[in-house]
Formats: C-alpha cells, sequence, structure tokens
C-alpha cells in the first residue's frame, strides 16, 4: 500500500486538528482545581474579636455552642427524582405518606437548585463537599476516581462515626474504605430498575433494627432514573416506582419515631439530579436543575413546603452543624435555616458566624478582594454579633438582622469562589486556535500544501520565543512550566507551527478563483447560508435552537430546487422534492427538542403511549421495510450486475433476518405489541439470531468487495456501499421504535443529491446540513441531557463499558457517518477535503467564540456541551476522513485517474 501525497497531507492535517482540539479542551476545562486543604475542629472559632481596640474578644464555649444534635442520620438519595414529582397532583398522588406529611408540616421540602453537569459522579461531589464541580466532570463521570476534597463523609471517619452505606457504586469510588458496611449496584445497567432498588432494600430490615449501630446510613436508588431513561417521567413504570420509594420513606419514618433516644434522628431525601421532560439527564432544563429536599426530624415540626429555592451545596453545611462535626473547608454552601432552627438561638447564632467564617476563610485563599459590598455586610455581622453575645437580655430581632447580614455575605462570597474555580490557560487556548487556523488555511489551498522539514535554527528561535514569553508575561500555563514532560508538550506544537508555515501560500485567492467564480447557482444559497449557520454560534440562544436554523435553510434549498425543477419541466423530480420536504417535516416532528419547546407532545410521545401501540407497529413494519428495499438498492448499486446469483440470495435473506430481529427485540421489551405466533418467532428471530446474522454479512460484503473488479472505482465503491448498509442495519437495532423511518429518509434525501452536477463546495455544504440535520431528528440536541444512553445496553446481559459505549456513540453519530459516506461515495476525496474544511472552519470560529466569551452566565450550561459535541464530531470526521483515505489507497486501480483526487 502507497499513500499519494494528497493522503499524506490529509492524514497529517487530521491528527494537527485533532491534536489542537485536545490541547483547547486541556487550556479550557480546570483539571487541577482540587483544593487539598481538610477542616479540623480547630477550625472552629473559639473567640471574636471584631475591634482590636476593644479590651478583649469574646471567647465562645464550643462545646456547649456546637455538639451533635441529632441522633440517626439517614440519607436517601433518590436518583433522577425531580421536585414536581413530590408537588404536582400527577405523581404526588402516588406517594401519599410523604405528601401527608408535608402537609401536616412534620416535614420539609425544599426546591434545590443543582449546577451543571447533571449527571451522577459530579453531583455525588457537590452534595458530600458542598463544592460546585467543574463540567469536566461529565466525562469523568464515566471513570470515578477516589474524591481527594474534604467531604461529610471524611469529617465523619475522623469523629469516630460509623458510616455504612446501600445502592451507587459510584459512592465506593468516590469514598473508598470509607464504610463500615456495604454493598454498590451497577449504575449503568440501566435496563434493570427492580433488581437495583431489591439490592438496596433488602438490607433495610437488618439495618433498622433496635441494635442498628451506625450512625449514619446512606441510600442511592438507581431504578427511578433508570425508568426515566427508557421512558420518562411519564413512563407507566414510574407510579409504581414512586410508590416503592413513598413505602420505603413510610418504613425508615416509622423506624425513627420507635427508636428510644433523647436526641432526634433525621431522614434527609434528595434527589443527585433531575430528569428531562423526555427522560434523561446531563443538561440544564427546568427538570434536569430542580430536585427536592425532603427533611423529617423525629416529632419535630418542621414547615412543609417551603417557597425558598436553595442550592444543594447548602445541605453540606447544614447536615455538618446538626452532626456537630467540621463543614468541609471548600464547601461554598450556607446554612438551611429550618435544617438548624431546632437548635437554641445562641447556637444559631454561632453556627451562622461559623458557617461564614469557613467561608470567608476560603474566599481569601482564592485572593478574594475585601473592598465589597458584601465584604462590608460581613464586618458589620461580626460587629453586631459581638455586641449581641455582649447583651446580658436576649434580642430575637438584632440576632435576625445577625443572621440576614452573615446570608447576605456568603452569597457574594459564594458567587465570587464558584466564578474562581474555572481556571482558563488562555495562552494554551490561543495557541490551539493558531494551530487550527494553520490546518484551515492548508486544507481550504490544499492542492497548493508542500509539506517540508523543519529547520533547527527555527525550531531553537521559536523555543527561545516561548521562555521570553513566559518570563516576560508571567504566564500560568502548562507551556510555562519547564518540566519534562510540557518541554515535550512545547516541542510538538512548535515542530507542528514551523512545519505547517512552511507549508502553504496565501490560499483565499486559490479559494475564490476556484470556487466563487463558479456557474453553480446553489453556491448563491448555500454558501451564505453557511455563514449565517457559523455566526449564529455566537448566540446562546441560537445555540439551543440550532435545529430550527438547519431545517428553515434546508426547507428554503428544497423550495428552489421545487421552483427550479417546475420551471424546467421535470415533474418527476420535482415530485420528489416535494416528498422530501413532506418526509423532512415527519421527522422533525418525531422529537422536539431545544429549550423553547422543552416539554411539548411530540409525534414520538403520541407512538409510545401505551394506547398506540398499533400505530407504532405499523410504523416499525414500514421502517424496518424501507430499510430492507434500501440495502437492497444499494447493494445492487455497489454489485454493478444485473444477475442475481446464490450469494446475493443469501445476502438478501440475512437482511430480512436481522430486520425481523428488530421488530421481535421491540416486541420482547413490550415497546411492540405481541404478534400472532410469538413464541415460534421469538425462538427464531431472537437477538443472538440478530447478532450472528450481521456478523455474517460483514464476511460476504468483505469477500464481495475483494472479488470485486478495479475499473472505475468499482472497489471502492463496493466498499463503501457496504458499510452504508451495515451501519444502516447496525442503527435499526440501536434506534428508539418511533424512529425507525429516518434512516430510510436519510437515504432517500441522500439520493436526492447524488449525480448532480453541482460543484463539489455545494454538494458538500448540503451533505454537511444533513448531517446535523439527522443528528438532531433522532432527538439529540447541543444538550448533553439529551444524549440517549439506553442503546448501550441493548443485548447486554452484563456491564461492559467498552460495549456501552461504541453502542452510545454508532447510535449518536451514525447517521452523520451514513451521510458522509453518501457524500464519500458521490465525491470521492475532493468530498472528503471539503468536509473537513467545513469542519475545521465551524471548530475554529466556536474556540475563538469560546475564548471569547469564557466568563459568560450560560458558558457552563450551554456553551460548554457545545463544545463538546464540536470536539467530538470534528474528530470523529478526521478519523473517518483517514480510514477513507486508507480505503481509497486500498481499493485504487494502478491508473491515477480512478482514483479522481
Amino acid at each position: 500500500m502507497r499513500l499519494t501525497k494528497q493522503s499524506v497531507t490529509l492524514l497529517y492535517l487530521s491528527s494537527c486538528k485533532i491534536f489542537a482540539n485536545l490541547l483547547f479542551l486541556y487550556g479550557f476545562f480546570s483539571f487541577g482545581y482540587n483544593d487539598s486543604r481538610t477542616s479540623t475542629p480547630n477550625d472552629i472559632p473559639s473567640i471574636i474579636w471584631p475591634n482590636k481596640n476593644d479590651s478583649e474578644p469574646w471567647r465562645f464555649d464550643t462545646r456547649r455552642l456546637y455538639h451533635k444534635s441529632v441522633n440517626k442520620v439517614v440519607l436517601m438519595v433518590i436518583d433522577g427524582i425531580r421536585y414536581d414529582f413530590f408537588t404536582e397532583s400527577e405523581y404526588n398522588v402516588y406517594m401519599p405518606f410523604s405528601t401527608d406529611l408535608i402537609k401536616q408540616n412534620q416535614s420539609c421540602l425544599f426546591r434545590t437548585r443543582v449546577n451543571a453537569p447533571t449527571v451522577t459522579m459530579p453531583r455525588i461531589k457537590a452534595l458530600t463537599t458542598g463544592t460546585v464541580p467543574n463540567f469536566i466532570d461529565l466525562v469523568l463521570n464515566l471513570d470515578s476516581s477516589a474524591v481527594k476534597q474534604d467531604s461529610i463523609i471524611h469529617q465523619a471517619r475522623a469523629a469516630n462515626k460509623r458510616v455504612i452505606f446501600y445502592g451507587d457504586e459510584t459512592w465506593l469510588k468516590l469514598f473508598p474504605n470509607s464504610f463500615v458496611r456495604h454493598d454498590g449496584t451497577t449504575s449503568f445497567y440501566i435496563s434493570d430498575y427492580t433488581e437495583v432498588d431489591n439490592n438496596v432494600t433488602r438490607h433495610l430490615e437488618n439495618e433498622l433494627k433496635p441494635t442498628a449501630d451506625w450512625d449514619i446510613m446512606i441510600l442511592h436508588y438507581l431504578g427511578l432514573d433508570h425508568i426515566g431513561h427508557t421512558g420518562g417521567p411519564r413512563s407507566t413504570l414510574m407510579p409504581n416506582k414512586l410508590s416503592e420509594m413513598d413505602n420505603i420513606i413510610q418504613r425508615i419514618v416509622k423506624y425513627m419515631d420507635s427508636e428510644k433516644s433523647e436526641l432526634p434522628s433525621v431522614l434527609i431525601v434528595c434527589g443527585d439530579h433531575g430528569m428531562r421532560d423526555n427522560g434523561g439527564h446531563g443538561g440544564s432544563s427546568i427538570g434536569e436543575v430542580m430536585v427536592p429536599l425532603f427533611v423529617y426530624f423525629k416529632n419535630k415540626k418542621c414547615g412543609g413546603s417551603i417557597n425558598e429555592e436553595i442550592m444543594q451545596t447548602d445541605f453540606v453545611p447544614s447536615i455538618s452543624v446538626i452532626m456537630g462535626q467540621p463543614i468541609p473547608s471548600s464547601s461554598t454552601g450556607k446554612l438551611i435555616n429550618k435544617i438548624v432552627q431546632n437548635l437554641n438561638i445562641n447556637e444559631i447564632l454561632f453556627a451562622y458566624h461559623y458557617n461564614t467564617h469557613q467561608m470567608f476563610t476560603n474566599y481569601v485563599s482564592k485572593k478574594g478582594l475585601l473592598n465589597k459590598a458584601f465584604m462590608d455586610d460581613y464586618d458589620h455581622a461580626v460587629l453586631y454579633y459581638y455586641e449581641w453575645l455582649k447583651r446580658e437580655t436576649v434580642s430575637i430581632k438584632q440576632a435576625h438582622r445577625v443572621i440576614s447580614l452573615y446570608e447576605s455575605a456568603m452569597n457574594g462570597m459564594r458567587n465570587y469562589i464558584i466564578g474562581s474555580i474555572a481556571k482558563f490557560d488562555v495562552f494554551l487556548i490561543i495557541v490551539s486556535i493558531v494551530l487550527s487556523i494553520q490546518v484551515w488555511l492548508l486544507l481550504i489551498d490544499f492542492d497548493a500544501v508542500n509539506i517540508q522539514f523543519i529547520k533547527i535554527s527555527s525550531f531553537v528561535y521559536l523555543m527561545l520565543i516561548r521562555w521570553a514569553i513566559c518570563v516576560w508575561l508571567q504566564c500560568d500555563s502548562v507551556l510555562c512550566e519547564f518540566t519534562i514532560t510540557f518541554n515535550l508538550l512545547a516541542s510538538v506544537i512548535i515542530t507542528m507551527f514551523i512545519i505547517n508555515f512552511g507549508s502553504f501560500d496565501w490560499p483565499l485567492t486559490t479559494f475564490f478563483k476556484l470556487e466563487i467564480n463558479d456557474s453553480d447557482n446553489n453556491l448563491f444559497y448555500v454558501l451564505p447560508g453557511i455563514l449565517i449557520h457559523v455566526l449564529s454560534l455566537f448566540s446562546s440562544s441560537y445555540i439551543e435552537e440550532e435545529h430550527q436554523l438547519l431545517y428553515h435553510l434546508w426547507t428554503g434549498f428544497s423550495a428552489i430546487q421545487v421552483y427550479k425543477t417546475f420551471v424546467m419541466q421535470s415533474y418527476t423530480t420535482t415530485a420528489k422534492w416535494v416528498v422530501s420536504m413532506i418526509l423532512h417535516r415527519f421527522c422533525k416532528n418525531l422529537n422536539i427538542i431545544g429549550n423553547q419547546w422543552s416539554g411539548v407532545y411530540s409525534l414520538g410521545d403520541w407512538f409510545r403511549e401505551s394506547q398506540n401501540k398499533i400505530y407504532l407497529s405499523t410504523l416499525m413494519v414500514i421502517g424496518l421495510c424501507s430499510i430492507f428495499y434500501a440495502c437492497i438498492n444499494i447493494y445492487l448499486v455497489a454489485k454493478n450486475k444485473k444477475r442475481f446469483h446464490i450469494l446475493s440470495k443469501i445476502i438478501f435473506v440475512l437482511y430480512f433476518w436481522t430486520l425481523c430481529s428488530v421488530y421481535m427485540y421491540r416486541v420482547e421489551t413490550k415497546e411492540l405489541p405481541v404478534p400472532y405466533g410469538y413464541n415460534i418467532l421469538n425462538l427464531i428471530f431472537c437477538l443472538n439470531s440478530w447478532t450472528i446474522a450481521w456478523y455474517l454479512l460483514i464476511g460476504c460484503h468483505i469477500f464481495l468487495v475483494i472479488k470485486q473488479n478495479d475499473r472505475y472505482n468499482n472497489k471502492f465503491n463496493s466498499a463503501v456501499c457496504s458499510m452504508i448498509i451495515l451501519l444502516m442495519l447496525r442503527l435499526s437495532l440501536l434506534l428508539r421504535p418511533h424512529n425507525i423511518l429516518v434512516p430510510a429518509v436519510l437515504v432517500y434525501t441522500c439520493k436526492l443529491l447524488q449525480f448532480k452536477s453541482w460543484n463539489t463546495l455545494t454538494i458538500t455544504i448540503l451533505h454537511y446540513w444533513l448531517s446535523l440535520m439527522f443528528f438532531f431528528y433522532q432527538g439529540n440536541s447541543n444538550s448533553v441531557g439529551t444524549l440517549d444512553i439506553v442503546p448501550g445496553y441493548i443485548g447486554q446481559t452484563t456491564y461492559d463499558p467498552v460495549v456501552a459505549g461504541i453502542h452510545i456513540f454508532t447510535h449518536t453519530y451514525g447517521f452523520p457517518m451514513l451521510v458522509y459516506l453518501f457524500l464519500v461515495l458521490d465525491q470521492k476525496f475532493s468530498g472528503l477535503q471539503q468536509l473537513c474544511v467545513l469542519n475545521v472552519t465551524q471548530s475554529c470560529v466556536y474556540n475563538f467564540v469560546i475564548l471569547l466569551f469564557r466568563n459568560h452566565l450560560f458558558v457552563w450550561s450551554v456553551f460548554s456541551p457545545k463544545l463538546l459535541y464540536i470536539v467530538i464530531f470534528t474528530s470523529t470526521t478526521y478519523i473517518f476522513s483517514a480510514l477513507n483515505v486508507i480505503l481509497l489507497t486500498l481499493c485504487r486501480s494502478s491508473t491515477k485517474k480512478e482514483l479522481e483526487i
């Protein structure tokens, strides 16, 4: 195998862009923000001395003011539970016991806001450390490591408290060797919503006995979240699960009420995160960020449903105070008044003073300024508290004033501390953007690229410039850390810079000469369209509703084609474009996404209703038949022969077999009604038979590609068509049943664009739009919350993260890959090159947007998720391009003409 110059160049530029993406992510997301400080009892204030002119400070009796005020603590985390599950009659009718406790003021219900990303691991960190985890924890959620920050678990161990845990095994990874008894359950096997909770509840019989020896019991239930992933909050399985959770709450309350202890025990029920109206989580919609905090004290009134909104991190100092533990050093939470209301006024005031003092220490360590208005509130609060302590008579009014000032000061300090968590490596970010721009320029003037070897003198000069910049500007960047690792990193970057700068001439004139002067008038629509699309990245609202812009751009182009073909009296083509517009409208309505339309009833929701299973079954049959027809059609194009032979018949039977197995799998999962002869059909078309048939098809298609003649790119075309067919069959298994018609619509649309006499850039832009549109059609969006992880567990009896990851990736990016394959089938290498240009253009612009808006209010909730999607899209595109370059090289004929470069 011998790669051509163009192939080597594209492979090199692909590597450069992926490397630039990694540099940008490393510079943007803070990896080393953990605070290693740990609170000790010595950190609890022992004196208060606001004015040094006073004769002496006030000395606290900390043993009397700060001590354990509860007997046992039960923390019950219900994964994925939303706030409205406790408040809306649609849901709380299934939780009568908990609802009655709230109505009778025997418990408190707080509306709790959590920060993005709304996934389990960072939310557990927030619940235990009181900190706001970095957005990169969304990725690290897949591989949790031990928490190095101070936490309520660490403080409980230091105080020799016995902590037990049952539930999500993430806790055991975050806090290893912290529990005297534990039993973890796997959180990623989401098809299990029964046993995963029963394995937690079965321990209650032993732990809720009068002889129980624990101080803190943590339970983490996963079943409700798993139901949310598969069916959403309105799943038919949700009522039974809510009733199950309510029964467990009743069981724990009954145990607490029977305790014979001077101190009351407390039950705290909360969610780590919520769930979207359509199921899933990870984003920042109201359903995902609003969770309940239900608190019950034995024989104590609490206050019922509290209108005040609190932060999830506020749980940490509140639970620390009632347990008499030091508040974790990095906590950004402030006391929840209703939780500490059972203390006397002296203890409450001291708790607020300690909480504010702890946050002040944290604020100063983050180099916070002392001349802020909220710092004046802090000074006044300390002064008034000091005066209150020296009074012989207790003034409740003065006490409330002190509390109000402390809360105001903590709000200001908390906002600053949270804002300081993000540490951007601006130098590294700028370097990565410059490297991406180099790749972009080289791709535009691709034919003129001439990669040359670097000069040692240039390398030395740039290394000296790097040293001068770091010393002169005193940059706090990894590029200015002169260790072996980062010196090597800098050497790689500088080497790429030198190679790139020496490889291109001024490219823009070539670009306009090749493309703008072309006679294809469709270019005058798609070029402004792609410009509008790229510029829309500067708006957070347009990022959230990107699918709307793309749909209207495509609809406008389709309308132009309808008009043009009608004027040319090509009525058959006109009808095809009209049918395409109708099909695209149908696909758009299958899944309603975006913040503006969140919660709107979609066509997919209607198909999922239990009473509409017969219609979903009909849609499934139509979709599978359409895929079967598309596979045969594509196969015949690749085979390039009219006659059938025995292998073709075997292949068609295997197509039919795999698609029938898909239908029977959905019947088995109770998403479709049971057909006549179910027992026999399920035996023949089981999921194992799908696997066997699909792998047999891989072998058959490889054989056909090898035996294909080399003329006119037949071998390459056959290989690409085979990949299209195999990917479609894989997607038919992974897709939600109501999305089963979408692959056929994709094939139909791509066929409309094939063999046109249009400019390569026009066709590439249209395919680029289609790749994004079909990504959105299946229910994805620029929010992490729409990422569907259910396909990752299809066919798995035990959790395998590699298989699950491949399935999720294939399901998420399968449609864009199909569109890219059709583009390569039509345009070959030139289409690949233009596709890379479009991807790197969007990536460069968005990297600049992120740099510009890094302190934007929505940087973590809107811009960061989109950044991850763009990086994955770009990296996937370049890996795809590299594989196709290798495939082109393997399948090319001996003549250069057939390579069509």
